[in-house]
């Protein structure tokens, strides 16, 4: 006889909900929108901080009504007195109740106070088991591991309740049990094995009952030492073949199935969609850090742009346009940023692969964080794009002089004298009119680097600069050059009255670059200053000044130069006759 109890067909009464379900739907469908955007856009972008607010802005009808919300969890929906209040089509990695089935979760209970910083948490937690590898924590680890105050729940172990796998293909609810035969729900198969066996020992047939496999049960020890049984090398074989499957880049491949139809497919709507599509991840893989496939997306489209085949000139265009979205200013400083705050960065090679692909519309952006960069590992990544954009782009160097962003105008100057940027000559000289005097100064260095005749020429601007470190800095690189075209400009200055209230440095630096240009027509001007003619009435020059005239003289070097020194070999003013022996000591060597 059985003991069973017949189960009651009709359903339950369905509890009334306290207020609109609408409210939850919309909570719902706000936290599913605000974890993608998590996905998708850096944590201080405005439109995951807007999804963010809208999302705590949904609690606020709900906590008026209630002070708590309990939510039943499926695996295609949350409920909320048996009213579905969130439903997905179907088992997928970005749904959020198959998220939260999946490890186990059956119930979530929100209450005030949770909308605050534990909000952010789960926000965090949610993206993290979507991405999770086998070993690594699932959802309950993770949730335990927060302590949450206002959030509880209620889970089972995933093995014990369903000792099948789940059949992701399989209706909604059902299982596989055997082949031609499904269940409700494996506990169910479970509980009715059991109940058999027990009818059956009551019985007095328990022996021969307990021994049979209750009805949808499996047990490897069946398959053991048969004929089909896998051997040692099969499963080796199938353990390598897993690891590999799972080493394999799944976002490459999508990549590439993606370009290959748009190489293929010549209907101009298909690839408009995939355009979209590439566009999309684009942005998706740079928030997921995921550097080194981006690079590989941005190196395959030219590839495939000059594969493709009936490609019209606006498709081409915008397919074109796609790798210049990372070195859009906007997304590479963004991208910037998030590694500059990070304490660790990706690979160097990802690092590198990605900024081999930046275009010339980056040099700008890429100089201005090179100026305020805090991370040392950063930096020379950032100089390796810098020289790469720069030598290949002279272009662009030349009209980032002008930036009026002080740190990438002084950058490109450094570069364009670095690199001896002939095209930059221009640029730096209308430089030397700036109100900066660093910019200025950087522009005198970056002229003499370059040291062609037109650099020369644009450094004699700066021989009347207004600042004292301007000036000297452009008479040591005139005079270091010999620069001859600058003597008349020179001996205007040298002879001037200004250069009287110069001071020692700018003064001597000044007669050494005139005896370097002037030759022996400069000797009767400089003779006259060191060896004024005596009399009664005759007023020697300044002893600082006269020396200035033997350094001169010295620099020239000629016959008549050294006549002139050796008048005053015997001058008697302790300054003159020191400057007078170096000066006879330098001509001699």
């Amino acid at each position: 006889m059985s003991n069973a109890v017949p189960v009651p067909t009709e359903e339950p009464e369905r509890r009334e909900p306290p207020f609109s379900p609408a409210l939850v739907e919309e909570l719902l469908r706000q936290l599913d929108k605000t974890v993608r955007a998590h996905q998708l856009y850096l944590h201080n972008n405005p439109t995951y901080l807007k999804a963010v607010d809208t999302l705590r802005a949904s609690f606020v009808p709900i906590w008026a009504e209630t002070d708590s919300l309990s939510l039943s969890v499926t695996d295609l929906k949350f409920i909320w007195f048996d009213l579905p209040v969130h439903e997905q089509r179907e088992r997928a990695s970005d749904s959020l109740p198959w998220t939260f089935y999946k490890d186990g979760l059956r119930e979530v209970t929100l209450s005030p106070g949770f909308e605050g910083p534990e909000l952010e948490l789960l926000l965090d937690i949610i993206p993290r088991v979507r991405k999770a590898a086998s070993h690594e924590d699932d959802l309950i680890t993770l949730l335990w591991e927060q302590e949450f105050a206002h959030l509880t729940y209620r889970y089972v172990e995933v093995a014990s309740e369903a000792g099948i796998p789940i059949d992701p293909s399989a209706e909604a609810g059902r299982w596989p049990v055997e082949q031609g035969a499904v269940v409700e729900d494996p506990r169910l198969a479970i509980e009715e094995a059991r109940r058999a066996a027990d009818a059956a020992a009551d019985a007095g047939g328990a022996d021969e009952e307990i021994k049979q496999s209750p009805g949808g049960i499996v047990k490897m020890e069946d398959f053991d030492s048969t004929l089909y049984f896998l051997d040692a090398e099969e499963v080796s074989y199938l353990r390598r073949e897993t690891e590999r499957e799972y080493a394999t880049d799944l976002r490459r491949t999508v990549l590439t199935g993606l370009l290959d139809v748009f190489e293929l497919q010549t209907d101009p709507s298909i690839r408009q969609e995939v355009t979209q599509n590439l566009d999309a991840l684009t942005l998706h893989l740079l928030a997921g850090r995921q550097f080194s496939t981006v690079a590989f997306l941005l190196r395959e489209i030219g590839t495939v742009l000059e594969r493709a085949k009936d490609l019209s000139p606006e498709l081409r265009d915008r397919m074109a346009g796609l790798p210049d979205r990372l070195s859009d200013p906007a997304v590479l400083s963004q991208l910037l940023q998030a590694m500059d705050e990070s304490e660790s960065l990706p690979p160097r090679t990802d690092l590198e692969e990605l900024f081999s692909q930046l275009r010339a519309s980056a040099l700008g952006t890429v100089f201005g964080w090179l100026a305020s960069t805090q991370n040392a590992k950063l930096r020379p990544l950032l100089e390796g794009a810098a020289e790469r954009l720069a030598v290949s782009n002279t272009g662009e160097l030349v009209k980032l002089i002008s930036s009026a962003e002080g740190a990438v105008a002084m950058e490109a100057v450094k570069r364009a004298g670095g690199l001896k940027t002939a095209a930059a000559v221009p640029a730096l000289g209308k430089m030397l009119s700036e109100p900066n005097r660093d910019l200025r100064l950087a522009a005198v260095s970056a002229l003499v680097e370059i040291g062609t005749p037109g650099a020369m020429q644009a450094l004699e601007k700066a021989l009347e600069d207004v600042d004292r470190d301007v000036r000297v800095a452009a008479i040591k690189a005139l005079g270091q050059k010999a620069y001859k075209p600058a003597l008349s400009k020179v001996t205007a200055l040298v002879k001037a009255n200004q250069i009287r209230e110069a001071d020692r440095t700018e003064r001597l630096s000044m007669f050494e670059l005139y005896g370097s240009l002037c030759g022996d027509g400069g000797v009767p001007w400089l003779d006259e200053l060191l060896n004024p003619k005596s009399g009664l009435f005759s007023k020697k020059e300044d002893p600082e000044f006269r020396a200035c005239a033997a350094i001169a003289l010295g620099r020239i070097g000629t016959a008549r130069a050294q006549q002139a020194l050796q008048k005053a070999m015997s001058e008697k003013d302790v300054v003159v006759r020191n400057a007078v022996n170096r000066a006879l000591k330098g001509g001699a060597g």
